[in-house]
């Protein structure tokens, strides 16, 4: 090989490592600091209805270990594990391997396969049924008509449930609060999330932090965007 040749092969190894490199998604560093906000108080054993918090960020977590940063300062609170839970679905659908252990991590065990297998088709390539802001519609201000543009820094508004009343749960040996996230996403406005802290051995929180054992709403499919009001994602 010429001296020319060995100089064109070269150039070409160090094309294809600089593109390998720009495609690297960015580290939590070059996001930006990730500033969390828990705010209100909803109690932990007594049914009070009109109880309501919210947990404000400025962006979504970027890693595993980000999201055990966040969980460890919201992670106690019940409105602190539903926002956890929109920060993981968001997750999974920009990194499957990354969004499934955050997943698990917030939920109980009988409530991670069935949201997996429904955010894989909302988050799928099927134009006519994917909807890549199903999550960002259970952010504050975004709807369908803006195309589910929420304001900044994001916001998750939470509530006690105005209905179905706090009851122990045998199986987790634990209060289960049944709490609603508001969104603009569905005509009725909200929708329901159980929550438990549990002891129970296989189960995540290991009794420090809430996690989610029921949010089927959350993956059920919101309104649909105008093809001439697109998804500019989410930070």
């Amino acid at each position: 090989m010429n001296n020319v040749s060995k100089i064109l092969a070269t150039l070409a190894i160090l094309s294809m490592s600089m593109s390998s490199i720009t495609a690297q998604p960015r580290t939590s560093a070059e996001a930006g600091a990730l500033e969390v906000t828990i705010t209100g108080e909803i109690s932990h054993t007594d049914y009070k209805p009109g109880q309501s918090g919210t947990v404000t960020f400025s962006r979504f977590p970027a890693t595993v270990a980000e999201f055990e940063q966040v969980r460890e300062q919201i992670g106690g609170e019940p409105h602190g594990a539903v926002a956890l839970q929109i920060m993981a679905y968001e997750m999974f659908r920009r990194d499957r391997t990354v969004g499934e252990a955050c997943i698990r991590m917030n939920s109980t065990t009988v409530n991670v396969m069935t949201p997996l297998n429904r955010l894989k088709e909302l988050f799928g390539n099927d134009v006519n049924y994917a909807k890549p802001y199903q999550i960002a519609a259970f952010l504050k201000d975004a709807n369908a008509e803006n195309g589910y543009t929420p304001s900044k820094p994001y916001t998750v508004e939470v509530r006690v449930h105005k209905v179905n009343p706090y009851k122990h749960n045998n199986t987790y040996q634990a209060t289960q609060l049944y709490l609603e996230i508001l969104t603009q996403g569905k005509d009725k406005g909200v929708e329901s999330f159980e929550v438990v802290k549990t002891l129970k051995p296989g189960e995540p929180g290991e009794g420090k932090y809430f996690i989610v054992e029921k949010c089927a709403g959350v993956y059920s499919s919101v309104k649909n965007i105008s093809f001439s009001t697109p998804f500019n994602g989410l930070d």
